[in-house]
């Protein structure tokens, strides 16, 4: 069967859920099949409880002979923004430039992190995304048994700016993506990333979401306007608009939520 027509499967994996979609590939993409799991004893440091249990999804016949899209979440990953060089480098050269930028921001422990580019003219700054240097290998080594093929690897942040951002506008704005315990916020400038924040939540939503609140109002007072857009799941959406209008939410169109739909949607926005 040629690629162009094999079925493809969308995966997301963060430290204590997992959710799968398939659609069905031809003149008339469906998806036939999505669900979420649970990983109760997942934690943040450590990816091999969700790859032990989406490995136990993956013997289901369902979820086999596919192209594989995975999204990961933004926890496992480290952004950066690398700027311009003060002379033209070669490939080589931009990596080590970029590798430099993120070990004076994170230290040492990304040394052995794989890392990735974005394609771009070499006189502007670039977003650099760095990821385990063994996530890759171990997500292939998980995939191969229920015979799919990694086509894409990407994280949370990516996606989701991707699938929403023909709902953006062209002015400034911050484009926040908020998933269980992580929040992770782009500043979007004459359409282009100049500024990217990360940060690890608690338990009480309602603190984090007041915070997010007041960091929308600092950013706005210290740039002189710019609107916030917000992607989160349905339960947090609902929390969240009691907040009032200084954030703006962005409503999924599949009113039944959960993170395999919201996955559904975000491979509409990333087809």
């Amino acid at each position: 069967m040629s690629p162009l027509w094999r079925d493809e499967i969308a995966i997301y994996l963060a430290p204590r859920k997992i959710a799968l979609a398939r659609r069905e590939r031809g003149l008339r993409p469906r998806v036939s099949a999505a669900t979420e799991v649970a990983v109760p004893e997942g934690r943040i440091g450590d990816t091999a409880p969700a790859f032990s249990r989406l490995a136990e999804v993956l013997a289901e016949p369902t979820w086999q002979n596919a192209m594989a899209r995975i999204v990961i979440a933004d926890p496992w990953v480290r952004f950066g923004l690398v700027p311009a060089p003060m002379q033209r480098l070669d490939s080589e050269g931009r990596r080590a430039h970029a590798r430099y930028v993120l070990a004076d921001t994170y230290g040492e422990a990304l040394k052995d992190w794989n890392i990735v580019i974005q394609d771009g003219p070499p006189d502007l700054a670039a977003v650099v995304c760095a990821m385990p240097g063994d996530l890759k290998p171990a997500l292939e080594a998980v995939l191969a048994p229920a015979q799919l093929t990694m086509v894409s690897l990407q994280p949370q942040l990516v996606v989701a700016f991707n699938a929403w951002r023909d709902r953006l506008p062209r002015t400034e704005s911050w484009f926040v993506s908020l998933e269980d315990g992580w929040l992770s916020a782009v500043h979007v400038a004459n359409g282009a990333w100049d500024r990217v924040h990360m940060a690890r939540l608690s338990g009480d939503w309602t603190v984090e979401l007041e915070r997010l609140q007041a960091f929308g109002r600092l950013t706005r007072a210290a740039e002189g306007g710019g609107r916030m857009f917000v992607s989160a799941p349905v339960w947090m959406r609902e929390r969240g608009q009691s907040l009032g209008a200084e954030l703006e939410w962005l409503e999924s169109a599949s009113p039944e939520g959960g993170p395999a739909q919201e996955l559904v949607e975000l491979m509409r926005g990333n087809a």
